[in-house]
């Protein structure tokens, strides 16, 4: 399948999209675009399959989100859904840690966060698939960062050799992105770039063979979408501002992220 672009993180199974559905993902293939759809937990990581089953340009994740970590989290449930729809999945996650609210950051829902994200990092390793991340560090900090590529880091110097993945909605600094490229990660950038001026710079210098561009919809609205439900067809215009920052004609770039999202997630 030909595709102009592929959204690499997007939730077309959450309620935001209940009206239209069809329509949003008719209307995606129209205009040759696909997305990988992501699982939070084990309810919407199996919607993600279901979806993808009947929609031959979306692929599912499943994976646990870490603010639903403490929902009776079971990695075997995580095994079963991608033992038994391995032609189908596509990647782990999103998975990881989020510290960005208080009620996040108390030692014990740490530890538990930790816990969460490091059986779905070994299971990706066992089964071979790509990670999603989800690190979101409280305000003014790299914590979740930090802490989170401690564990990759680790795995990545201790047997995990096609551990690999993508930071889903990367808000990073120069060195966290350093140390996500030095463990074969890609940097998944959303619309924030239309209009934060210190992410812009941070994107700019990295090597376009590691970027992937995604929505997170129905969540953060490119401009001039500001305001609006998120979509995977606002795709082009993140890929569009991404050209503009990196000087380099907007057909090109679309062509390698394609490129790319097709290697990371074997498509």
């Amino acid at each position: 399948m030909n595709l102009n672009y592929i959204d690499a993180h997007a939730h077309l199974n959450f309620n935001a999209f209940d009206n239209d559905r069809k329509e949003v993902i008719n209307a995606l293939r129209t205009d040759g675009g696909g997305a990988i759809n992501i699982g939070v937990d084990v309810e919407t990581s199996a919607a993600s399959i279901k979806l993808a089953e009947e929609h031959e340009h979306i692929w599912p994740s499943v994976g646990c989100h870490p603010t639903a970590a403490n929902e009776d989290f079971n990695i075997d449930r995580y095994r079963d859904l991608i033992e038994k729809n391995e032609d189908s999945i596509v990647a782990v996650g999103e998975c990881g840690l989020d510290y960005f609210r208080s009620a996040n950051r108390d030692d014990e829902n740490k530890k538990l966060q930790r816990e969460v994200f490091e059986a779905q990092v070994k299971l990706a390793i066992k089964k071979d698939l790509p990670l999603i991340l989800h690190m979101r560090p409280r305000e003014g900090s790299m914590d979740a960062y930090e802490e989170g590529l401690d564990i990759l880091e680790y795995y990545s110097k201790n047997g995990g050799k096609n551990l690999r993945g993508t930071a889903h909605f990367f808000v990073g600094d120069d060195e966290i992105a350093a140390r996500f490229l030095d463990i074969n990660f890609h940097i998944s950038v959303t619309g924030v770039i239309t209009f934060d001026d210190s992410l812009r710079a941070t994107i700019s210098s990295l090597p376009t063979d590691r970027l992937l561009v995604e929505t997170d919809a129905p969540f953060a609205a490119p401009v001039p979408h500001r305001g609006e439900r998120n979509s995977p067809l606002y795709v082009p215009d993140i890929i569009s501002a991404l050209a503009e920052e990196k000087g380099i004609h907007q057909d090109e770039l679309a062509v390698q992220i394609v490129s790319n999202t097709q290697r990371l997630f074997s498509l």
